[in-house]
């Protein structure tokens, strides 16, 4: 794993619990991406027809830790759905630095990390970008680089 270089500053995961869905298990679906530290907030909402919805956060702001949550769904995730995000990284990129991935949150409760665009959650990246670097390029390198490390760990 990357110790030196840190692109990742800080982390947000969010994702709504809807009345239809077991809270805690929604939660659980996040803990399969977070460290066990990680504190949730809650906040109670009204939905478009007047129906509950709890939105669900975590904020990790240690360097390491939110590099090493970057490295680990990136690294879990299926060879298609790095392809994916390589080659939507120009979408996935705010103009500010911020790497955005959906995961779907039923294949999260189960262990399994899958890009999904649906009711999903939310996982943003604050990144620490060079100044002057491209965005689009930096983060393709760094993502490039994280997989290549765990091949080469897995041999």
């Amino acid at each position: 794993m990357l110790t030196d270089d840190r692109l990742v500053k800080t982390v947000e995961i969010s994702v709504f619990a809807h009345a239809t869905e077991d809270e805690e298990k929604v939660k659980q679906a996040v803990k399969q991406l977070t460290p066990n530290e990680a504190i949730f907030e809650t906040q109670k909402l009204t939905g478009h027809y007047d129906d509950p919805i709890t939105l669900i956060s975590i904020s990790i702001a240690k360097k390491k830790e939110a590099t090493e949550l970057l490295q680990k769904i990136y690294n879990r995730l299926s060879s298609l759905d790095r392809q994916t995000i390589l080659d939507s990284l120009e979408n996935r990129i705010d103009p500010t630095g911020n790497l955005y991935l959906r995961l779907d949150k039923q294949r999260a409760y189960n262990g399994k990390f899958t890009l999904h665009e649906n009711d999903p959650i939310r996982i943003k990246f604050k990144l620490q970008i060079p100044h002057g670097a491209d965005q689009v390029t930096t983060i393709r390198e760094y993502l490039l680089n994280i997989s290549e490390e765990e091949e080469t760990a897995e041999q």
